[in-house]
């Protein structure tokens, strides 16, 4: 999909960070109609101030993607509104910074439902359609923690991310002689709200200055959204955003053995860093 003047494209978690960044930048490249949908009213309307302003229309749809009938509802109006959506953004997600033993059911089922069935819910509500016009795009904002699991505390998050790009690779070999194209993209550290505001168990809230120092080696949101618009553009399937996890993902595959080894100095390094934080039961 070369083009995109014109286009209507559906955009999950909108209301900040990479959601709002690719809803401005689809924008940028000439996408007319922006379907914007979150649960925060607040920054879904600013998001579409933002879009307008880059001369689309916006139109904030309030679901919760974990929902399937409210999801259904959403792609029926929108399906309506627009004319037919041509590009699936989905970006909506959560996640809890928590050692394993401090994890409760719930904190699995509710990270799974909207990480992984919110895209698996937006997806099957708009396939129909796309595959009865054989065109289309859908987009799957993963993690590279979907890819690799050296990451410690987001447990429940590495599991629905590594989800997600199953589906994406199953979509794929399913769609991809249908005309309907299938993008994963798996950004390593955003600076995004999730960081400031996603919840933590186990830890004193002063845990978060260690995300804030991993958030030193990460991305913007602009920069995951750009990449996002050239997967759509490009028809790429698997997009690793930073070089730095390119090279880490080149390793993984080819050098088993030395990844494993590194995995172990790194869970270490972040374990003995946390021990200070520790405080079982602590909730902010």
């Amino acid at each position: 999909m070369q083009d995109l003047k014109g286009r209507s494209v559906l955009i999950t978690g909108a209301a900040s960070g990479i959601g709002r960044a690719a809803a401005c930048e689809f924008a940028r490249q000439g996408a007319s109609t922006l379907i914007l949908n979150d649960i925060d009213p607040e920054g879904l309307a600013e998001s579409a101030r933002l879009v307008e302003e880059l001369g689309a229309r916006a139109v904030s749809s309030i679901a919760d993607v974990s929902d399937s009938d409210a999801v259904q509802e959403m792609a029926g109006s929108a399906l309506e509104l627009a004319g037919g959506i041509d590009v699936l953004v989905n970006v909506a997600g959560i996640g809890i910074l928590c050692p394993l033993e401090e994890l409760r059911i719930d904190d699995w089922h509710r990270v799974m439902e909207v990480d992984f069935w919110g895209t698996v819910n937006t997806t099957l509500a708009l396939l129909p359609h796309m595959m009865e016009r054989r065109s289309g795009h859908v987009v799957n904002v993963a993690s590279v923690s979907g890819l690799s699991a050296n990451m410690v505390y987001i447990a429940p998050y590495v599991a629905a991310k590594h989800g997600v790009v199953g589906f994406s690779r199953a979509l794929q070999a399913e769609l991809s002689l249908q005309g309907i194209g299938i993008s994963c993209i798996c950004p390593g550290a955003v600076r995004t709200p999730i960081y400031e505001t996603g919840p933590i168990r186990g830890f004193k809230p002063e845990m978060r200055s260690l995300s804030r120092l991993l958030l030193r080696f990460g991305e913007e949101p602009e920069d995951t959204a750009r990449a996002i618009v050239r997967a759509v553009r490009r028809n790429r399937f698997l997009v690793i955003t930073t070089p730095l996890y390119r090279f880490d993902w080149f390793m993984r595959r080819h050098f088993t053995r030395l990844t494993s080894w590194t995995d172990h100095l790194l869970t270490r390094a972040v374990t003995t860093a946390s021990r200070r934080y520790r405080s079982p039961g602590c909730t902010g």
